[in-house]
């Protein structure tokens, strides 16, 4: 375990996973739980997400890499594409 700046604390480890679907139609999350965002296509992709200190609504453009990402998301916003292989974990 560790923690971020402002002390929550964080873990790299994934004990629960998903698909990141809908996101050509609306937003993702899962609810009131962070969670960090793997992609598992052949290259990078930018989304625009809350990152989960950020305050609700705020989102900021992300490049997300091949394999597990370091970001901890709150949501992420709807970009009209179902082409995208994302998975979630937390």
């Amino acid at each position: 375990m560790s923690s971020n700046r402002k002390g929550t604390v964080t873990s790299a480890q994934i004990s629960e996973m998903g698909v990141i679907n809908n996101l050509s139609t609306s937003n993702f999350k899962k609810g009131d739980l962070p969670f960090n965002v793997k992609n598992d296509g052949s290259s990078a992709v930018v989304l625009e997400v809350n990152l989960w200190d950020m305050k609700p609504g705020v989102f900021v453009s992300t490049r997300f890499e091949v394999g597990w990402n370091p970001e901890i998301v709150r949501e992420i916003k709807q970009n009209g594409t179902t082409a995208l292989n994302l998975k979630w974990g937390c």
